[in-house]
């Protein structure tokens, strides 16, 4: 049984971390812990067990945000593995942190070796494009680009939880009762790290009146963060009219597609790409774009995957031509995957143009893709990663918490619904507009006010978390003629939830600062070393 549940969990590792779809990844990656906890607790018979830990390991990366092919930990390990034996140890969900945080800062090995060694295959593929050899380029893509992850994630997560589930369950029986209280404190000040990572991405001067609304609807009357979730929403939806009106912008300008629309098909003589072709493009780029991640050229070889229906339907059987296309692009190209589809579509109009004559040329169409890259990863990043994925998190965590296996699955189904239905518009507004399309997007204030409101709703959430999932007290009583006061209570007196916020602001301070992620953690053990023996935290 053993060996079954360690090949579930390492199968479910690797195929989050790389070869998952990526419209997929976003929840079942960037949502590790949280999908590890219902899937890991299935496993083990314990989905309740399983749900509490993976919530509380989620808490310590809800904050963290991938940047250009970097990232702070990885989360597949961290999530998959670090679940799974904290629950073989038995463990308090709170010291899992403490397990699961040091197996994903252990994990980038796996994803830098990934990085690295898969250049290999994007050189494989230049010679395939160099001879038009569609089926060779995406095999490169689909197929050899996982021999590598496969090595790195799935047979270390299988060896560890073969050969390390009931070493760690042993050692975890014989450590002294005082070290687990210090490692739990610990695991219980660190979802103030991820929370502090947020607020430096989220917080400004005009959304802190809504960080305090969440906070004192959370603290004072217990809401959580579904109901507050939905306040948000509407604050958000209230902010944007209120900006808008100010900017003197109405919500009906936000549109992108008004004018400057390229002609529909018609039988005019010229080339046009078929609407099968186009979806065929755009499935390619939001499932497998970053399969083939590399450190060389990023994203260049999913690329030219996703452009080779695109090619085929120009160009025919014309090996030359589509031997030319792949090989302009396998350039470098790195950008966010769901807002960044709009730089395909519009790629996708360029060969078509091309195929008709126009005075396109290799240069024209790699400057435009290096120069669109950078500002759509700009707004794709900070959309999806640290608003969309924050709310959503924030929504599955409250249930999953609370024991609720429907936390993560909602989490699965809004995210990849967000993902395609971006996406999709994306590439298709790219591929109507052209070279306008970038333009449109920004001069129709669609993504200021997108950014606005959904920024409101994150912050008002954040609000809510920092009182319920940072759960520290103070144990500390005192003995007087007219009895016993118990220095908690005081505290809860002048502000319910006052130490969760203190431990939040000062590790936010310290985030503005400069100070290193795993720096803080380091504090943290020292602090609770310090507090937890003494029973002034607890």
């Amino acid at each position: 049984m053993l060996v079954f549940q360690a090949l579930i969990i390492a199968l479910c590792a690797w195929y989050s971390a790389t070869a998952a779809p990526m419209w997929l990844r976003w929840s079942v990656y960037f949502g590790a812990p949280l999908v590890a906890g219902l899937v890991d607790g299935l496993l083990l018979g314990d989905v309740s067990y399983g749900l509490q830990v993976g919530s509380t390991v989620m808490m310590a990366y809800i904050g963290m945000v991938a940047i250009g092919g970097s990232l702070p930990s990885d989360y597949a390990l961290a999530g998959y593995l670090g679940v799974a034996m904290t629950m073989y140890a038995g463990a308090d969900p709170s010291v899992g942190l403490t397990i699961a945080v040091p197996i994903g800062l252990l994990g980038l090995l796996s994803f830098n070796v990934k990085m690295s060694l898969n250049s290999i295959w994007v050189h494989k593929a230049d010679q395939y494009a160099a001879k038009g050899d569609t089926r060779g380029v995406a095999a490169m893509n689909l197929f050899a680009s996982q021999i590598f992850p496969f090595l790195t994630y799935f047979i270390p997560s299988f060896l560890c939880v073969v050969f390390g589930s009931g070493a760690l369950e042993s050692l975890m029986n014989v450590i002294p009762t005082q070290v687990t209280s210090i490692l739990s404190l610990a695991g219980h000040l660190i979802p103030a790290l991820g929370l502090a990572m947020l607020a430096s991405v989220l917080f400004k001067s005009s959304l802190i009146p809504f960080f305090l609304i969440g906070f004192a609807l959370s603290a004072y009357l217990g809401l959580g963060t579904m109901p507050i979730a939905i306040l948000g929403a509407a604050a958000g939806i209230l902010h944007l009219i209120y900006t808008s009106q100010k900017d003197g912008t109405s919500l009906d300008d936000l549109s992108l597609a008004k004018g400057d629309e390229q002609p529909a098909a018609s039988d005019d003589g010229k080339k046009h790409l078929s609407k099968k072709a186009l979806r065929k493009c755009w499935w390619n780029w939001q499932c497998w774009a970053q399969i083939c991640y590399n450190y060389e050229r990023m994203m260049g070889l999913g690329f030219a995957h996703c452009m080779i229906p695109v090619l085929k339907d120009l160009y025919g059987d014309d090996t030359e031509k589509i031997a030319a296309g792949l090989t302009r692009h396998m350039a470098y190209f790195n950008t966010e995957n769901t807002w960044g589809a709009i730089i395909p579509g519009i790629i996708a109009a360029m060969e078509e143009e091309r195929a008709n004559g126009a005075e396109i040329d290799d240069d024209m169409e790699n400057n435009l893709k290096t120069a669109l890259m950078g500002p759509m990863a700009g707004i794709g990043d900070s959309v999806t990663q640290s608003l969309v994925k924050v709310v959503l998190l924030s929504i599955a965590i409250g249930l999953a918490s609370a024991g609720s296996a429907f936390g993560p699955i909602l989490l699965i189904v809004l995210f990849s619904v967000y993902a395609l239905g971006v996406g999709y518009f994306c590439f298709n507004s790219g591929y109507r507009l052209g070279k306008n399309a970038v333009t449109k997007l920004l001069s129709g204030g669609l993504v200021k006010q997108l950014t606005e409101g959904l920024g409101a709703m994150g912050t008002m959430v954040l609000g809510c978390l920092v009182a319920t999932v940072i759960p520290i007290t103070c144990p500390l009583t005192f003995e007087l003629s007219t009895g016993t006061i118990e220095l908690q209570s005081i505290f809860d007196t002048i502000l319910p939830g006052l130490l969760p916020l203190v431990a939040f602001l000062v590790t936010y301070h310290f985030i503005k600062k400069g100070t290193k992620p795993t720096t803080i953690i380091i504090f943290m053990f020292l602090i609770a070393c310090v507090l937890s023996p003494l029973g002034i935290l607890s």
